[in-house]
Parts: structure tokens; sequence; C-alpha cells
């Protein structure tokens, strides 16, 4: 009972809150000082507080993601949770949520009294574009948790650079630890090809002109392939695999492919290299592990010249926060087709894997138009 007495008082602070949330939230510093009449009501001091976003985001974010010009569109979802000072249970209640894409005058009035937590995590979107209609989008930054027949998130979240009052779990942003990203290409992915960060800060306590600092992990791994061209015929990337069993809330789902850009190199062509981002699908287990790792099979085609297709995979390990090279070679001779694979040694943030394929002769293929 006593409990249930707090909670009716914190809710009655945030309900008197909301008559100014207008004014309350937003990107300007003018627009967040709380109404006097309103700062009456509460007998609750406010602070305006900033954010500062650090850690891997500023020291990765520079990493060119494609061959173009075009600066990759970064938004941000953050989540704002409270609990009263001196609460020394671990739950914390929702208080207020925004979606941006500009950060610079961030800024959001707390109530004096209470700790807060931030949840932040920010995409950098890359092959993939993130759907959205006008300024609404949809998973990862959609509203609360509940998902759509085909997946899609029932309600979408305005990017309106400001902060929303909210006191209920089904109106904040509900995907900001998990990868499932709604794309452009009509589809929701659970590994989408997008740059990945995600943080939190606990127990912070307001303060006059105070900042909360948040230091984002990336949850993603980047990918280069290095396609050597085959002595006959074209040589691609078919596609990624993974075998691992996720839960999402709902169901359990083994998640099976990796849409990967279109790769393929023929004999007639130089070498081809090219690179992309890919974000995990457990980003909250990303930020809590450094070494976070997981295995994914790699499928190539080899389409030779004859009419005879081959087939072969291989799998490898990729690691948060590391691009993996990888270099596939192929040739034909008279021996048994063969796969090899090595891994360098080098530092953590790059690591190289060389895959060589033995072919064999043309004359030695059965042709098998179906594979």
């Amino acid at each position: 009972k006593h409990k249930q007495i707090i909670t009716m008082k914190i809710f009655r602070l945030i309900g008197m809150l909301l008559i100014g949330s207008s004014t309350l939230f937003s990107c300007s510093n003018n627009e967040d000082e709380l109404p006097p009449k309103e700062q009456e009501q509460t007998n609750q001091e406010t602070y305006t507080i900033s954010f500062n976003l650090g850690g891997e985001f500023i020291s990765t974010s520079e990493t060119p993601l494609s061959r173009t010009e075009v600066t990759p569109k970064k938004i941000y979802g953050i989540n704002v949770y409270y609990k009263k000072d001196g609460d020394e249970e671990p739950y914390y209640s929702p208080y207020a949520y925004g979606l941006f894409d500009n950060i610079e005058n961030m800024t959001i009035s707390l109530i004096g009294g209470y700790k807060y937590k931030f949840e932040c995590s920010m995409v950098q979107e890359s092959s993939d574009i993130l759907y959205h209609d006008n300024d609404r989008y949809y998973a990862p930054f959609h509203s609360g948790y509940k998902y759509g027949s085909s997946g899609i998130p029932y309600h979408s979240i305005e990017l309106n650079n400001k902060f929303t009052v909210s006191t209920t779990n089904s109106n904040i942003i509900g995907g900001l630890q998990y990868g499932t990203s709604h794309t452009d290409k009509g589809t929701v992915r659970y590994f989408p090809l997008t740059d990945r960060f995600y943080g939190e800060l606990i127990d912070y306590i307001p303060t006059k002109g105070g900042v909360a600092n948040i230091d984002l992990k990336r949850a993603a791994f980047g990918l280069k392939f290095v396609l050597t061209p085959p002595v006959d015929g074209t040589l691609s990337i078919d596609y990624i695999s993974t075998s691992k069993r996720y839960n999402d809330f709902y169901t359990n789902f083994t998640f099976s492919t990796i849409p990967v850009p279109n790769i393929e190199v023929s004999a007639t062509e130089n070498t081809l290299e090219t690179f992309f981002m890919c974000t995990f699908y457990e980003v909250y287990k990303c930020w809590q592990s450094n070494d976070y790792i997981e295995e994914l099979t790699i499928h190539l085609i080899w389409e030779r010249a004859n009419g005879a297709t081959q087939t072969f995979s291989k799998t490898i390990a990729v690691k948060r926060n590391v691009l993996t090279t990888i270099n596939v070679n192929v040739n034909g001779s008279s021996t048994d087709s063969s796969l090899g694979i090595n891994e360098d040694n080098t530092p953590m943030e790059n690591k190289s894997v060389d895959i060589n394929f033995n072919g064999g002769d043309l004359d030695d293929n059965e042709v098998n138009p179906n594979v």
C-alpha cells in the first residue's frame, strides 16, 4: 500500500508536467524551462540537462561505409526512465522518449528527487535505408513491443527532434536492444545492413547545468570481400547464413540468411573489393560483451565456362566492432575440389580470412544446371 501511494505521487508529478510537455521537451534551450505555474504546483525543483554521446560512436563513426561521398544518415532513439532517489529497487518506470537526427542542442527537463536511466541507440544507414512514412519510423524505432502479423510494428514514432513524456511501456521505443529493422526494401531484417550503436546510463541524478554522458558501443561488424577473378566463368557470393536460434519476445525463430549486396566477378574482370556493415540481432548483448562473436557461413557459387555450377561454403567467426576481410580465390586443376581457410593474427579491429577453393579442370566438372 505504501508503494502504491508513492507510485500515485510520482504519476501525479508526471501528470502535471504533461500540461507543459510541449515546452518541456524539445531541442531548444529556451523551450525547456518549466513554466512558473507548473513549478509551484509540483513543488519540486526541475533541472534542464544536455547530452554528450561518446565512446566508440566517436572513435569509429568516421570509418568509410561505402565508396559514395554521401554522408550516411544517423538516427538516434532515446528512452528515459526514473525512480525515487533512495529506492533500492532496480526497476525504473518510463518517463520520456525521443527520436532525433540532430542532437547538437538536445535537452530534457528532469524532476529533482529522482534517479534516471537512459537507453540510447543510433542507426547509421549503410546499404540498407530504414523505412519511414514521411517522418514516422518503424523498427527498430517503433512504439512499444507489439508486432503485426507481417513483423511490422503496429505503431510508428515520429522523428521530431524532441522528447515526449510517456509513463507507459507501450509508448516507449521498443526496439533499441535488437537488430530487427524495417527497411525500404519492404522487408523486416534481423541482421540489417546498417551500422548500429547502443549505450546506457544508470542512476543519473540531475543537477543544474548537468550533462548526461552516454558511451555508445558498436553493435555491428564489417565484412570486406576481396574476390580474385576465377580462371573461367563467374564467381559470386550467394548468401550468408547463421543457424543460431533467437527469441524475439513472442516466438523462437531460426534466422537463415543475411542479405548481401550483389558480389560477383568474372574471369575477364579485375579483382573485386566490396565492403558493408551489418548489425547483430542481439544488440544489447553486444553492449554487454566487448568480445561478442557469432559464427556465419558464407555460401559461394562458381559458374564454370562449360555450364557447370559448383557451390561451396565456409564458416567464419565475426566479432563485434571488427572488420573481417575475406579473400576468396578459386582455381581449376586436375585434383579433387577442396576449400581452405586461414586466419591472420591481426589486431582485433581488423581480421583477415583467406578462402581458397580448387574446382578442378573444366573437363572434370559434371554439368548440373539445376544446382
